[in-house]
This record gives C-alpha cells, sequence and structure tokens, in this order.
C-alpha cells in the first residue's frame, strides 16, 4: 500500500462548494460587524467603509476601500495602528 496522495484538483474545488462559500460569507459577516463595531469613529467613514467581498480564489476578504484605511489599520509615526479588521478576525471563529 503506498502514501497517501491528496487529490488537490479536489481539495482545490472545496472552497467553491455552496456549502463552503456560505459558510465563509457568514464568518466574514460576524468579522465586518466586529470591525464596525470597535471602529476609531471620526467622521464615520472608515467604519461605514469595511465590508465582505469575494475574492478571485474562493476566498472572502473584508476589506475597506476608503483612500486612507491603511493608515488606520497599520498606523503612522504620529498615530499608533488601530488593527481593527486584524483584531475582529477573531469573530471569524467558532
Amino acid at each position: 500500500m503506498g502514501a497517501f496522495q491528496p487529490n488537490k484538483v479536489a481539495i482545490e474545488a472545496l472552497g467553491f462548494e455552496d456549502f463552503v462559500q456560505q459558510d465563509l460569507h457568514e464568518r466574514a459577516g460576524r468579522v465586518v460587524d466586529v470591525a464596525q463595531a470597535t471602529a476609531p469613529v471620526d467622521s464615520g467613514r472608515f467604519r461605514d467603509s469595511i465590508h465582505a467581498e469575494d475574492g478571485s480564489d474562493g476566498e472572502i476578504l473584508v476589506v475597506s476601500d476608503l483612500e486612507y484605511s491603511v493608515y488606520v489599520e497599520l498606523g503612522t509615526r504620529e498615530q499608533a495602528p488601530h488593527n481593527t479588521i486584524a483584531t475582529a478576525l477573531d469573530a471569524a471563529r467558532d
């Protein structure tokens, strides 16, 4: 009996199955909810820009497409990072 050889094509295709995509969308929704609830609010634009979107490889991305969101998330020399989305990722766990 030979060594186990995983079916890489089948494993990659699994990520596109409806039940997997539904689970990923539900988890991403929880991340968005937590990120929006914990986002720093000045004008509210950053908080309101946080959303989930489909990636090209079956993944679900939680992003902010606001032009200055990277500075809120990762900080600047003058401002500490807030890590809003990164911290909210724990909400995707069961």
